[in-house]
């Protein structure tokens, strides 16, 4: 039996303030949970249909456990079609301190849509990058879409949220901005550290963050495509750049 105060935490963690507010956040779906069960993140407690259960018999030793049915899942998730797990999961606590800037870091500006930014964490893990900044407006690292479209790497990469502008001022070290009217990626040395800077798909960088642009850099277009995704254009630059 699922108790009421369990199902209203869940229910409550699909909104932001909430999230903030308890520190807790929601881990949907097998993969992301078994990423999860390998990583220092501290599980709150963990839903699980039957079915999954019996499919994946080494979940039974875990700790505060509820077995409900798939029906109940799917309608407790905050996602299209999961009918597996859900787990309550505490967030960490990310000291920007901790920011190694002897290696490449991602930069975020704006970026809006979790999709997008569960997939740069993800293809940040592909390329061994561990620490993506964020400005204060970007969509939050613990939004279930963003969880569930990183597929586990939200457990590798660090990301931390900032005034961008306090950091790149502050630190001596090389920003390169991306933009279409940049240096084509082709031609472009590789860096040993620094910052990439990415802006919205819509607005590119903002105004106030073009001052502290040492370089800018570009994916060239032959065709006739108006803009580039900007979850594409990561995994293109660091293809390049690594």
């Amino acid at each position: 039996m699922l108790p009421k105060s369990k199902i209203k935490v869940v229910q409550s963690l699909k909104h932001k303030k909430n999230r903030i507010n308890s520190n807790l956040f929601l881990v949907e779906g097998i993969k992301s949970f078994d990423e999860l069960l390998k990583s220092n993140y501290k599980i709150e407690f963990t839903i699980i249909s039957k079915e999954t259960l019996a499919n994946n018999k080494h979940y039974k030793n875990l700790k505060d456990l509820y077995v409900v049915s798939s029906a109940e899942i799917n309608k407790l998730s905050g996602l299209k079609n999961n009918k597996s797990l859900i787990s309550v999961v505490h967030k960490k606590n990310q000291k920007k301190e901790s920011i190694d800037f002897s290696n490449l870091i991602i930069a975020l500006d704006s970026v809006s849509d979790p999709g997008n930014l569960g997939t740069i964490i993800r293809i940040a893990d592909w390329f061994n990058i561990k620490s993506i900044l964020c400005s204060k407006n970007t969509v939050d690292l613990y939004n279930s879409k963003v969880i569930q479209s990183s597929m586990g790497s939200f457990t590798r990469v660090d990301v931390f949220y900032d005034n961008l502008e306090d950091i790149m001022g502050s630190k001596d070290i090389s920003v390169f901005g991306t933009s279409t009217d940049g240096t084509d990626i082709n031609n472009f040395e590789k860096p040993d550290k620094g910052i990439i800077l990415f802006g919205s798909e819509s607005q590119g960088v903002r105004e106030h963050l073009k001052k502290y642009v040492d370089k800018w850099i570009s994916v060239k277009k032959n065709g006739g495509a108006e803009s580039l995704n900007v979850s594409v254009s990561v995994g293109i630059i660091l293809h390049k750049l690594t």
